[in-house]
């Protein structure tokens, strides 16, 4: 649907809570970091994530396999939303969310279409705590990430809905709902088949 960014515009809400507000909320705190170095989610829908470690650059990056830098680990740095406002939402994510007050970051971007004809897109990104997720792999403890895309002035538009687990921050489900009939191809559902942790070296 959309080949390249044209330009970005400011966001106009931020993720997150004051720091007080995070050392009052306890367990609905929940503050993501790449998963360890040598972790590997292996997905139903065939692919496996490997993780490498944090980039040095953003601690709301993550170098992946073939030296691939991915957004908490999961989306691609070379979409649009990671130019309108990525160092925002890994901003939010890295210092720490009070899921029991969450105030979503909401942008507004131009890309290019398959006509190449410039749309202006808007997209809502929220989170919550996300309850135990079952999968073949086991059962976890989660925070569901929400990302609404809109193409304005159009029907396309979706939310994807990803589980972390907190205890490793690894993503381990994806949910994709459409409100219309096209979909795009990179977006798929899927859940964790297998988790695999770096061996902690014995003494």
């Amino acid at each position: 649907m959309i080949r390249g960014i044209l330009l970005a515009a400011t966001a106009v809400a931020a993720i997150g809570a004051t720091p007080q507000a995070q050392a009052q909320s306890g367990d609905a705190t929940w503050q993501f970091r790449c998963p360890a170095a040598g972790t590997a989610v292996e997905q139903s829908s065939g692919t496996t994530l490997r993780f490498r470690g944090p980039a040095s650059t953003n601690p709301g990056e993550c170098i992946m396999a073939g030296n691939q830098r991915r957004f908490m680990g999961y989306w691609r740095v070379d979409e649009g939303f990671y130019n309108a406002a990525g160092p925002r939402l890994a901003s939010a994510f890295a210092n720490g969310i009070n899921l029991a007050n969450v105030q979503p970051l909401e942008f507004t971007y131009f890309g290019i279409n398959r006509s190449n004809d410039s749309i202006q897109i808007m997209e809502r990104w929220t989170a919550a705590a996300g309850g135990a997720v079952t999968t073949p792999a086991s059962t976890f403890d989660t925070v569901r990430v929400d990302r609404y895309f809109n193409v304005v002035g159009s029907s396309f538009q979706y939310t994807q809905s990803v589980w972390f687990d907190r205890a490793t921050n690894v993503p381990v489900r994806a949910n994709i709902e459409h409100r219309n009939f096209v979909q795009a191809p990179t977006l798929v559902n899927w859940v964790a088949f297998d988790v695999t942790r770096p061996q902690t070296p014995s003494r």
